[in-house]
């Protein structure tokens, strides 16, 4: 079962939270399009009996503030440090997904001191070789989104991202998350893809980040995705990587239990300090 969300302001916004457990505090940041996209994982035995974890929902997603406009990667960011803060949380394991993996980087970067480790789920980094074709692929959506065909647009853009079958894929792990994402469709086309096409990050601010940090890919995700692991890797200090099988870039609703594992190996290799 989800636990019930409560509603919190920060920065302006109110914002629609779950925290459930107890011990190191992780926080979930999810990508564009689906909100709930971290309930499997969070609520996953191994994690939710062992951590206390945090999952939110960004601006323009359900219950929580609509959008004004475009919110950029680094306010997103401030948005999750202000949530910590609000909940007397000081530090905490960060774990984005897509959108919310530039979230989570950017946090690396701004707020170093309430990182303790980073989980990136594929995040969206597009500055690679084929960050161009891939935009020219998603173009034909943003007209067709233009034209008021919210639902078939959304369809198009999680097909490319997923694959045909990606309704049933989330369903199966997030019930309602296919409608979730239709419902919050401007969120997803005039926010966040845009401000995840603009966002920046570079090597410098990639070597400022010193937590350990872990890329987890799906073995069937796009090559623009396959490329920007490949460059985070080379800037990061400490990366290491883990490939869900069978996954596309919705890979932890369509293996939820396999991101489960390889999230929680990893935050026992990396604890909190004492």
């Amino acid at each position: 079962m989800s636990p019930a969300m409560e509603r919190v302001s920060v920065n302006g916004a109110e914002l629609e939270v779950a925290v459930e457990g107890s011990g190191e505090t992780v926080v979930f940041v999810h990508g564009a399009g689906i909100a709930d996209s971290y309930l499997p994982v969070a609520t996953d035995p191994i994690v939710r009996d062992h951590y206390r974890t945090v999952r939110y929902r960004r601006r323009g997603y359900g219950g929580s503030s609509p959008v004004q406009g475009t919110v950029t990667v680094a306010e997103h960011a401030d948005d999750c440090r202000a949530l910590l803060d609000q909940l007397g949380i000081r530090q905490a394991h960060v774990v984005g997904h897509s959108y919310g993996g530039a979230v989570a980087l950017q946090l690396a970067v701004d707020a170093p001191e309430v990182v303790t480790t980073l989980t990136v789920f594929e995040p969206g980094l597009l500055a690679v070789p084929s960050g161009p074709s891939f935009f020219e692929r998603v173009a034909p959506i943003f007209q067709m989104y233009e034209r008021g065909e919210r639902v078939a647009a959304v369809d198009a853009f999680m097909t490319t991202v997923a694959g045909a079958d990606w309704r049933s894929n989330v369903d199966r792990t997030v019930p309602g998350g296919a409608a979730q994402a239709e419902k919050d469709a401007a969120t997803l086309f005039e926010s966040d893809l845009p401000s995840v096409g603009a966002w920046r990050f570079d090597p410098e601010q990639a070597a400022s980040i010193r937590q350990p940090v872990l890329y987890v890919l799906g073995s069937d995700t796009l090559p623009v995705i396959r490329e920007g692991r490949d460059l985070l890797r080379s800037w990061l200090f400490r990366m290491e990587d883990a490939v869900l099988t069978d996954a596309t870039h919705l890979l932890q609703m369509e293996q939820p239990a396999a991101a489960a594992a390889a999230l929680v190996d990893f935050l026992k290799r990396h604890p909190a300090a004492a």
